[in-house]
This record gives structure tokens, sequence and C-alpha cells, in this order.
């Protein structure tokens, strides 16, 4: 570590737009200054030449299973499969360099398996007699094989357990398919990690943060929830011996099952982290609801899976009751915890607004940082709401593209008048709703220029489709300060980052451009060059 650092001739897109050029002094952790390079004298200290290349505060990822994603680098990795063809071989071969007693991976995508029937024969063909539990990219469905149905007692009788399914065949028989609660009756039966296990998959997601820009982040689940289980102890580990260079904010887990009699519990755990700088649990995480794909998103208008017109059509699950839920979050709320809620759809974006507005009435004035996750499907007036209540939207702009999983797996179950307010970033800033984008990593890619980019274009290289919805793509600068700033103020970070300017932690990303000359639809080709870590060199291309 130098005392001193001066990146130089560098162009600085959230400062002036790209006009200028500047150096940005560092001294030890902080930026001492940035002058532009008209005004700068020779400085003493180490310098590094940005040749015109432009600068930006480093990202933070404001919603990440960071500790999972670094695990899953190692295990059967499917993130890459670009078909069943593809998620197949690359389980066949897993399956033969590896010789642990699970197949454990993630990372298949559910448009790939329209066609269910066949799965679990498909799986058995490649596996064997091991059992295997292979979550799709959201996490929230399970492709597991016979002998995984075997040991966990599932069977044509076994009923779907609360807040979950089994996909069957015409015979009622399991096909290897599971969703949201049915993915525990096979995930708690997986040999748990070891500490030095989750250890390194912190380091290696840790590494490759780096690589991207990012060096803040909010863990989304600290707590006892399968398939990684708490990883308390290994923030802890890398802590106490000096591995942890990022800054973290974690999301304590919230149980489905009393969760009043959890509050405690996480007013201690909290503490256990109290005055540590680079680790605070701030908040605490609400999963409320499913997913669209799966017909599992709490909606307000039944989904057209041919239930609608029954006596029990299909709106989506959620796995709290409002009535008990309620009073848990305005004690949370009392007690100064920031809630982070996963919310799909637009029923559980309303529920839980609900809750926050009854913990809001009539309490004492403080910083807030309450975050709505995901935001999938919105209207006018729940965007309205979030405003008048100070909520954050923490979104993920990398799902606002009409790729095949919306084209063919979620606008076809969707009520029509569902369909034109989804992911609706632009409406969002536009009513005063403050924006953070995070990755959700694993679901997926944790690069940031892939978020900026869909942000914008409302589109991915590849799509063969029209821009999704248009109308509600950000402006460039808009998606940078989300990815930025923005981030930053959701996980409690923007008093040292987020920003370029003296007195602010030297947390800064060298980009391969000038951004001024890079086009809105080259966006997603946009690297990092070099990544500094209060002040420290943490990765150079």
């Amino acid at each position: 570590m130098t005392s001193a650092l001066t990146i130089i001739d560098c162009t600085l897109p959230l400062v002036d737009g790209g006009r200028d050029r500047f150096a940005v002094r560092i001294e030890g952790e902080r930026i001492a200054g940035v002058t532009p390079m008209s005004e700068t004298a020779a400085s003493s200290g180490e310098t590094f030449d940005a040749r015109g290349r432009s600068v930006l505060p480093a990202f933070t990822d404001a919603h990440v299973h960071l500790v999972e994603s670094g695990i899953e680098l190692a295990r059967c990795d499917l993130s890459s499969s670009t078909s069943r063809a593809d998620a197949l071989r690359l389980i066949a071969e897993y399956c033969d360099r590896a010789a642990d007693p699970w197949i454990v991976g993630r990372g298949w995508s559910l448009d790939h398996f329209a066609d269910t029937r066949t799965m679990l024969a498909e799986l058995d063909s490649v596996t064997g007699e091991r059992p295997a539990y292979l979550s799709n990219k959201d996490g929230h469905s399970a492709w597991v094989n016979s002998a995984a149905l075997r040991l966990a007692g599932i069977s044509t009788g076994t009923p779907d357990p609360e807040g979950g399914r089994i996909e069957r065949d015409a015979a009622g028989a399991p096909i290897g398919l599971l969703h949201e609660g049915a993915m525990l009756l096979v995930a708690e039966l997986i040999p748990a990690l070891d500490d030095e296990t989750r250890f390194q998959g912190l380091l290696a997601g840790q590494r490759h943060f780096f690589s991207l820009g990012i060096t803040g982040w909010q863990e989304a689940i600290v707590g006892d929830f399968v398939p990684t289980t708490d990883v308390e102890r290994c923030y802890r580990r890398a802590i106490d011996s000096g591995r942890l260079l990022g800054q973290v904010t974690g999301n304590l887990w919230l149980p489905r099952s009393d969760p009043a009699g959890a509050v405690e519990q996480l007013v201690e755990r909290r503490a256990a982290f109290a005055g540590e700088e680079r680790f605070r649990t701030s908040g605490v995480k609400i999963m409320y609801d499913g997913v669209c794909e799966t017909l599992t998103g709490a909606v307000s208008i039944p989904y057209l899976d041919g239930a609608e017109g029954t006596a029990t059509p299909n709106c989506g699950i959620t796995f709290f009751d409002p009535a008990e839920l309620a009073p848990v979050v305005a004690e949370l709320d009392r007690a100064g915890f920031d809630l982070h809620a996963h919310v799909i759809g637009d029923r559980a974006t309303d529920e839980m607004l609900t809750m926050i507005e009854g913990a809001l009435a009539g309490a004492p004035a403080r910083d807030r940082r309450h975050q709505l996750a995901h935001l999938q499907v919105l209207n006018p007036e729940l965007i309205a709401r979030m405003a008048r209540a100070g909520v954050i939207a923490n979104v993920q702009p990398y799902w606002a593209q009409g790729d095949a999983q919306m084209m063919e797996m979620t606008l076809p179950f969707l009520d029509p008048s569902l369909h034109t307010h989804q992911y609706a970033f632009r409406s969002l800033e536009r009513a005063g709703v403050p924006l953070a984008f995070g990755s959700d990593w694993p679901v997926t890619t944790p690069d940031p220029f892939a978020w900026i980019h869909v942000a914008v274009n409302r589109s991915y290289p590849g799509d063969s489709t029209e821009p999704f919805l248009a109308h509600e793509a950000l402006s460039r600068r808009s998606a940078l300060l989300a990815a930025t700033s923005g981030s930053a103020h959701a996980v409690r970070q923007d008093d040292s980052r987020g920003r370029i300017e003296p007195g602010m932690l030297a947390d800064l990303v060298v980009l391969d451009a000038d951004l001024t000359e890079v086009p809105d639809e080259d966006l997603h080709g946009v690297r990092v060059d070099a990544t500094f870590a209060r002040g420290v060199s943490v990765f150079e291309r």
C-alpha cells in the first residue's frame, strides 16, 4: 500500500459528464482532491495514468448472495448453459470429474424446460444413483433425480407442502421438479457445508466482484436458509483475519415460522457486529412471495393457467400471513432495522407496503432505508405510495428484457392488464422513488455493465424481441447513479462510498474506455481495467 496515489488523465462521467480530464488524488484510504488536469501540478507518490479512460465510483451490488455464488463457482455450475442439452452435458461432465456423494449445483433456465415430462429420466441418465439437487437460476425451483426423491420419501402420495408445489405427471407421480417450499424436502437432506467451504466461497466471490469493479455489496440473506445456510461465521472470520476487503451490509433472515419470536434474537445478532466498519447487519430480509415464472409471485389478478375460472384461482403465494407479519414489521421498525422485502407481484407489493405504512404511522421520524426488492409487477398507485413512504426500489435491471423467460414463461400467464407495468424503472424515478441496483447473483450476472445496458436499452444483445417496455428505460446517467451512489445509499454506505469527492473512501474503478465514446448499444461490452478499494489496488487487468 502506498500512502499517496494519483490517478491522472481520467474522465469522470458522474462529475462533469466526462467533458474534461481530471486527476484524482488519494491519500491513505480516502480521496484527497479532484482537480482538472490543466490545474494539476506534479505530485509526490505513485501515479496511475488512466490515459483518457473513465473513472467511476466503485459499484455497489444492493442485492446479492455472494457467499453462495462463490461456492457455486466450484459446484455444478449451469449458469452458462444455453439449452436443455447443454445443461445435461455440463451435468455429465461434472459427474465425471467430481466424486462428491451429492451432485449439487445451480443455474439452469426454466425456459429451456418448457416440456417437463422427461426431466426426471434425463437427469437420472447422467447422474446415476448419486442424489442430485440442481436449483434453477432464480433459486425458486429445483431439478432433482430419482435417488433424491427416494431419500426424501417423495412419491405419488406425498402432498404438496405449505408454500410449495411438487410437479407431477398425469398419474400424480413426481417428475423431478420442485418449486418453492417443496425444494426444502430435498435441500434439507444435502450434507451441510462446512465453515471452510463457506469461507472460500466468500473469498472467491469477493475476487470476482473486484474484477467487475464492485467493492461494496448487500448480502441479501444472513441466516439459516438453504442452500448456503448461515454465512455469519465466515464473514466474522474474514473480518478477524483481515481478508474482507470490501464493504458489506448484511440482511438478517426473518424465519417463516414464528417470526415474532425471532425479533429478540435478530437484535442480539445485530449487536454482535456493532462497531465493525466493514460488515454491518442493519437490515432484515423478508421473503414474501415467489416468482411469476412458476406462477407463485403474488398477483392481484389470477394467472391464466386454467384455474382462473375455478373456485380456487391461482393468484400466487405468500410465505407469511399479513395479520401475523404486520406487528413484526412494526416491531422491527421500532428496533431500528431496515426492512428488505422480496416482492415480485403487485399483490405482494401492496401487502408489504400496507405493513410498512402501518409501521410508520405515528412512529418517530428517523433515517429509514426500507427497501422493496425486485418489484416486477407494479402500478401507478403502488409507485405513488412507495414515494410517499420513502421506500427504496431495490431492482435487478438485468431482468427487464424480453428474453424467453419473460416472453414464454411469464407474459402468456399474466393477465394482459399486468403486462405494461413490469420493471417500471422510469416511472419509479419520475415519482421520486430512490433507485438502487443489484444483481441477485447467482440468479443473474453480477456484471454492472450488463445491468446498466438493460436499464438503458431494455434489451440485451441476442434478444430476438423489441426493447421490453421501452418507455421505462433510464438515461445512462440515472443507471450509473443507481449502480453507484443509489445502491450505496440503500445499504447505508453513502457516508463513505459512491461518489468521487474529497473525504470519501477511495473506492474507484478505471474502465477500459472513455464512456463518452461508447454508444448505448455497446454498454454491455465495457470492462473494468482496475479496481481500487480504500486506495489499494485489488484488481488490475
